[in-house]
């Protein structure tokens, strides 16, 4: 379809002479005829139709308003908005052309304006149901959950058994936490039609707020027999997050990225990576999530290398600084035109083609870095008194983003009632407008108005996060920020987490210095903040912070200690010992941030020091039970023996640690 700017006149098709036939009858005839032909699917004829009728008056609004539908869906969008607005220049009063011009832009994301055009609409046709519905889509998108909700119910009072606004209002009511009506909602979509797959992808995913995850499986495993693509990711991170990896990637592959699958958004230019195994290979490594999964699953890049790829990442310009210490690892903002590679993948699918399963996530951390002259500058400001807690309460503000991850500010009060405690907001854009509306006495420091602020981002996070005792955090980019510099970190989970915090239990197999907090309650923080302040009065003496002594120490040394504690927080049940473990890891993590190491050149000696760190303590319980059963035979010897090897592997360890740094003291050695 083209238009033509002769004399004014529009036309739907570049077409060759007219067909006397077709011209034959009146101009309301044309018109009715074309819109026929269309609805007949015998489209050719309907445009000649339609363009006779606007050869005979350009300005036939109506004809106007079908050109500009037929256009649309030929996919010729800013043609078909030329001949909406011409038609609406004829006649305003036109609800069609106002409600198709909604659609058109809300489909561009323009939703503000798709929401004025809907109005327009309803200003003409208050009682149409499908434009109260369209409405309703428009106020979800700009996040007005409440509007959204009401709109749905009217177009439900004027059309009772409308699907498509049972979904929305499911949709709407979902996304304000209101999981049991959400779930009644979508119900009622598949009562008013039968086999609809998109209501049971919506009640599949109400259950799955809801904790009832075996039920939400098998509503995603209906709608996908009926048809929902957005079924098959939904089943995969219900996999997922039962800890069956391998099942829950091949459904995660299915995820679909701002309205569109992951094949469509990211677009196939080259083909698929399957994994390890040609060497050489250029690899274009494409983003398809938000700032947190991009940090958790960035990790695997150094692997890409590391197993013979040549990756390029297109990293977020905003993260291409932070990402910069990985190794190995090629990042670009755009890819240069005409340039090749022998396959793509999106960041989020490198577990899937590495096989990753619960029992083999790559966890060694750190594998980001904080840049250690701003963390020296942080150091500084932030000062060395109290128990320095950061903290985040507000995560993605999008209102397509999970936004019941979030936390009310107030509900950390508990936290910052403890005598020693210094809160210290590490908050950054959307939700630092609550720290003027603090309870009485809970006080919050900030950071100032230079704090992470430019083009790069995470900079000074990474950096302060160095000179903190702790981060708590809720669900947000901040947390896999703080796991990827092994920093200790506290997370608040709502009840029904996100996939990759499993179920059930209060560590992260992808992130070994964070602890897990869940409601106990949909929706109620207070025992989570209840938790985490009985957790901190133990770390925390009464009398403040504390007192220590500061000793020479040698590097290896210090990551030596850190390593048993990490292993004693995982292995020690009684409460007390527990806490006074955590303090102590507490402070030296804390040290160990403040020296400015490159961490990341060390995570290969770290974990191998950790994995020998573990060998030990197994070795030495088997000791022990065999000193208890009085057996001081060949095992024992053997055990005995293997001690003296894995010390020795140790004390080497360490004293490589030691070169890399420069450490001003090292540990010696010697044997009888």
């Amino acid at each position: 379809m083209t238009q033509r700017s002769q004399a004014g006149a529009a036309s739907v098709a570049s077409a060759p002479a007219p067909d006397p036939q077709v011209e034959e009858g009146g101009l309301e005839s044309l018109y009715t005829r074309g819109v026929a032909l269309w609805n007949g699917g015998r489209r050719q004829e309907a445009i000649a139709a339609l363009d006779a009728a606007l050869r005979r008056n350009p300005d036939f609004p109506e004809a106007l308003c079908m050109g500009g539908y037929i256009l649309a869906d030929s996919g010729k969008r800013e043609a078909a908005f030329e001949f909406y607005r011409r038609a609406l220049g004829f006649n305003v009063d036109l609800p069609v052309a106002w409600s198709n011009v909604g659609k058109l832009l809300f489909e561009d994301g323009r939703y503000a304006e798709a929401l004025d055009s809907f109005d327009a609409a309803l200003g003409l046709r208050p009682t149409d149901a499908d434009l109260w519905n369209s409405r309703a889509g428009a106020l979800r998108k700009l996040g007005r959950l409440e509007e959204s909700a009401g709109a749905t119910r009217e177009a439900l009072r004027l059309k009772p058994r409308f699907a498509e606004a049972a979904l929305n209002l499911g949709a709407a009511l979902l996304k304000l936490d209101r999981c049991d009506e959400a779930l009644a909602a979508f119900e009622a979509a598949g009562d008013a039609r039968p086999g609809y797959g998109a209501a049971f992808n919506g009640q599949a995913l109400a259950l799955r707020a809801l904790g009832r995850i075996g039920e939400a499986r098998v509503a995603f495993e209906a709608a996908e027999a009926l048809g929902d693509r957005e079924a098959v990711s939904g089943r995969g991170c219900v996999d997922l997050m039962l800890g069956d990896f391998e099942r829950g990637w091949e459904g995660y592959e299915a995820r679909w990225v701002d309205g569109h699958s992951l094949a469509e958004a990211l677009g196939a230019r080259f083909p698929k990576w399957r994994g390890p195994g040609r060497a050489g290979e250029r690899v274009l490594v494409m983003n398809d999530h938000g700032f947190g999964d991009t940090i958790q699953f960035c990790r695997y890049l150094p692997l890409m290398a590391a197993a013979g790829a040549e990756p390029t990442f297109l990293c977020p310009p905003r993260l291409r600084r932070l990402l910069s210490s990985l190794t190995g690892i090629r990042l670009v903002a755009e890819r240069s035109p005409g340039e090749r590679f022998d396959a793509q993948i999106a960041v989020s699918s490198l577990p899937r083609a590495f096989a990753t399963r619960l029992d083999s996530v790559p966890a060694a951390v750190p594998y980001l870095a904080a840049e250690p002259e701003r963390a020296r500058k942080w150091a500084a400001r932030i000062g060395a008194e109290g128990f320095k807690i950061g903290i985040v309460w507000q995560g993605n503000p999008n209102p397509e983003a999970d936004t019941a991850r979030s936390v009310p500010l107030a509900a950390f009060a508990p936290l910052a009632a403890i005598t020693g405690v210094r809160l210290i907001s590490l908050q950054v854009g959307y939700g630092v407008e609550q720290l003027a509306d603090l309870p009485a006495g809970m006080r919050v420091e900030t950071l100032g108005d230079d704090f992470d602020v430019g083009p790069d981002g995470f900079l000074d996070t990474a950096a302060a996060m160095a000179a903190l005792d702790l981060v708590v955090t809720c669900d947000t980019s901040v947390a896999h920020l703080a796991g990827a510099l092994a920093r200790p970190a506290w997370v608040a989970l709502k009840q029904v987490a996100e996939w990759r915090w499993l179920r059930d239990r209060d560590d992260s197999p992808w992130y070994p210095t964070l602890r897990l907090f869940r409601q106990t309650q949909r929706g109620v923080w207070s025992d989570v903040f209840a938790a985490m302040a009985a957790e901190l009065g133990a770390l925390v003496p009464s009398g403040g912070a504390g007192r220590t002594i500061d000793i020479p120490g040698a590097v290896g040394e210090l990551i030596d200690k850190i390593a048993i504690l990490e292993i004693k927080g995982r292995r020690i049940d009684d409460p007390d010992k527990l806490a006074n473990v955590r303090h102590e890891l507490a402070l030296l993590t804390a040290k160990l941030g403040m020296a400015g190491l490159d961490r990341v050149a060390l995570a290969p000696l770290e974990v191998e020091l950790a994995a020998v760190n573990e060998k030990l303590w197994d070795v030495e319980d088997e000791i022990r039970l065999c000193e208890k059963a009085g057996d001081f035979g060949e095992r024992f010897v053997a055990l005995a023996r293997a001690v003296y090897g894995a010390n020795d592997r140790r004390a080497a360890i360490k004293r490589e640690i030691n070169r890399r740094c420069n450490s001003a003291i090292v540990e010696e050695k010697h044997y009888a």
